[in-house]
């Protein structure tokens, strides 16, 4: 046994050691719920809840199965469930093919033709920083929600189960005979699997290969074999769930990426690690949530009678806060390389270019139509979120995928402060403030959490927002909607579309120049030196804890700032998933802000121009652009992600005197094949 994959394989034993108090407290659990449940008269929920999470556990091995043998987190999982269910019905619905067959060419598209891409995908992003893999897989989700939604439209598709339904009375329970077809498989799944990687030589591989492959191919196992045998595995566990689930709920696209965050708390309970444990919290999941449908089913308040839904979110926050740091392991940490520095702008190019800057921004109302003014205004107010957001993750190397959940306290909290009577300045203040303990709460994962998993945590966060708090009369409440007032400031017509859009603008300045003073101060020198390395900075008694809440504090309060100027274009604000204020739109603002560069400024603006001004013109107004707009910028951050290690040689003077530095062991080499004496 080489010594890699022996390494890998004493982990594995390691994590071995106390399974049998695990399988007795697994025993105990099993026979308290049992009578739990029929105490409670509970066991069709309970049945159901099996069913279900079989279909979870089964994309949560897949995710496990990706991200033990690559170190990529799969966001887009949801998004590839959701693929395989639209190829799966075009061929069993429009083209009448039987089911197996026409589950054998989805299985067949999706899950082994996509998993050859992502293994490449995952091959390219092996050496990229943290941030820099979750805004590739990002830029895969938005780029197959916008494909999805384009090509199939938005509406829900419905079709009848094609397995077996038969039913059979199990006491007094009846169970169908699909429910134990999705269950007896997903079991076998997780054993084949688990037995897999304890006993198969390959299996213990697929664990070494993502922390040396070199050292892995030196002993004569190629890691592309491996890769690839992984991710087929894990891509068509998660394509077979996307085809089981879609008979009982339809599809959807939004609605799978959303379901499938069951699979990410499932996976979070096991430490991303563990196949039994992964298996076992999707069903204990599955199993929570059909039992609380029922018991929540008679309530009139609307938060509390679809809790039952919210069990995924709450589970991926509560593990990942609570699941030792130890077990989760940044796996590939140790080759990813650093991000290259932005150089400065030099002072006698930036005075110039930010007073054309200026004078274009304040000409904007003169040269376009009274109609486009609006559009151009939100476009401010996106900017300013953006510029938050790159806060974040260029200057502290942070991620935040909720940053619209910010914006929405700002919205939302301006609102009351409003209809309190406050004035318009006073009360834009106030939503930014609010929205500061926001930001230092969901900037507690960071304390403990970096990379992938604060991804995923805060993602959490902005998913509870969306289904949890939205709808309370805190933000926009059960009407999902809060009307809001421009201002009259100093005797001006700020209220008009264009006075609007110059109070819009004067907020901006002074947004823009709190950023540019915290990036020159010493908080700004942190907080580069928090991106760079965290260890370096706590060596040097730095409070890492304190920056990492002063950086998601200070971006909360900018980002709520974007929230309410946004909320003034339409003088109102909604809670609606496919709004402004949407879970989704902070992804797409991730990937948008990526493809655009590094910039704090200047990145931003063009950020939020392509995101909202851009859809107004020829030829960027056109149907089909509107509905292939997120694949177009998901595809632009995947190629982000993954260009430096594609190593395209640069041209200019820098670059050629690069490439023409030779080494003296080159040019003697170069004088032996010309003959003359080394």
């Amino acid at each position: 046994m080489t010594t890699l994959i022996t390494r890998a394989g004493n982990l594995t034993r390691a994590g071995l050691k106390g399974r049998p108090q695990q399988a007795a407290l697994a025993a105990v659990l099993l026979v308290l719920g049992s009578y739990l449940a029929s105490a409670n008269n509970v066991w069709p929920f309970v049945i159901n809840g099996i069913s279900d999470g079989s279909i979870y556990a089964l994309a949560a091995l897949g995710l496990v199965l990706t991200f033990k043998t690559s170190g990529i987190f799969n966001l887009a999982i949801g998004g590839q469930a959701a693929a395989s269910a639209y190829v799966f019905y075009s061929f069993r619905i429009d083209a009448g093919l039987p089911w197996p067959v026409a589950a054998l060419l989805a299985l067949l598209i999706v899950g082994i033709g996509g998993s050859l891409i992502l293994e490449r995908m995952a091959y390219l992003l092996a050496e990229a920083p943290p941030v820099m893999k979750i805004v590739a897989t990002i830029g895969l989700l938005v780029f197959l929600q916008s494909l999805l939604t384009g090509a199939y439209g938005p509406a829900t598709l419905q079709f009848s189960q094609y397995l077996p339904t038969e039913s059979f009375a199990v006491g007094e329970v009846n169970v169908q005979a699909f429910q134990v077809i999705i269950t007896v498989f997903a079991l076998a799944s997780t054993a084949g699997l688990y037995l897999y990687f304890k006993r198969a030589r390959l299996g213990v591989a697929m664990q070494a290969v993502v922390e040396d492959p070199n050292l892995l191919a030196l002993e004569a196992t190629s890691p592309i074999v491996v890769r690839r045998y992984a991710w087929a595995i894990g891509s068509s566990f998660v394509s077979i769930s996307g085809m089981l689930i879609a008979p009982g709920l339809g599809i959807q696209v939004n609605q799978m990426l959303l379901l499938y965050v069951t699979a990410f708390g499932a996976a979070a309970l096991g430490g991303f690690s563990s196949l039994p444990l992964t298996f076992a919290s999707a069903i204990g999941i599955g199993i929570t949530m059909n039992i609380l449908s029922d018991k929540l089913a008679g309530q009139t308040d609307v938060v509390l009678s679809q809790l039952y839904t919210q069990v995924p979110f709450l589970v991926l926050v509560a593990a990942l806060l609570l699941v030792p740091k130890r077990k989760l392991i940044e796996r590939g940490a140790k080759r990813a390389r650093r991000a290259t520095p932005i150089r400065p702008i030099p002072v006698n190019l930036l005075v110039p270019a930010g007073a054309v800057g200026l004078a274009a921004a304040v000409m904007v109302p003169f040269v376009v139509s009274k109609s486009d003014i609006n559009q151009y205004t939100t476009a401010i107010g996106f900017a300013i979120v953006l510029a938050s957001l790159g806060l974040l993750i260029w200057t502290s190397g942070q991620l935040s995928l909720c940053h619209m959940a910010f914006a929405a306290v700002g919205a939302t909290t301006f609102f009351h402060a409003q209809n309190a009577g406050w004035p318009w300045l006073l009360a834009l203040l106030a939503g930014a403030l609010v929205a500061i303990p926001v930001g230092a709460i969901v900037s507690i994962p960071s304390f403990r959490l970096s990379g992938t998993y604060l991804a995923v945590a805060t993602f959490g966060f902005g998913l509870l927002f969306q289904n949890l708090i939205y709808a309370t009369d805190l933000m926009f409440g059960p009407a999902d909607i809060r009307s809001v007032s421009r201002p009259e400031l100093f005797g001006l017509n700020t209220s008009s579309d264009r006075g609007y859009y110059f109070t819009a603008l004067a907020v901006s300045l002074v947004c823009v120049a709190l950023i540019l003073t915290v990036r020159r101060s010493r908080l700004g020198r942190l907080l580069r030196g928090l991106g760079d390395s965290p260890a370096a900075l706590a060596a040097h008694a730095t409070n890492t804890r304190v920056t990492c809440l002063l950086v998601f504090s200070l971006s909360a309060f900018l980002a709520a700032i974007g929230g309410v100027l946004i909320a003034g274009v339409p003088q109102s604000a909604s809670g609606n998933a496919g709004g402004s204020f949407g879970y989704f739109n902070s992804l797409v603002l991730v990937a948008v802000l990526t493809f655009c560069g590094r910039r704090p400024i200047l990145s931003p603006v063009i950020a939020a121009v392509l995101f909202v001004v851009i859809r107004i013109y020829e030829p960027f107004n056109s149907e089909f652009f509107v509905d292939y707009q997120g694949a177009l910028f998901g595809a632009l951050a995947l190629g982000v992600a993954i260009a430096p290690a594609l190593r395209v040689p640069t041209v200019g003077r820098r670059g050629v005197a690069r490439v023409g530095r030779r080494t003296p062991m080159a040019v003697r080499a170069q004088r032996v094949r010309e003959g003359a004496p080394a």
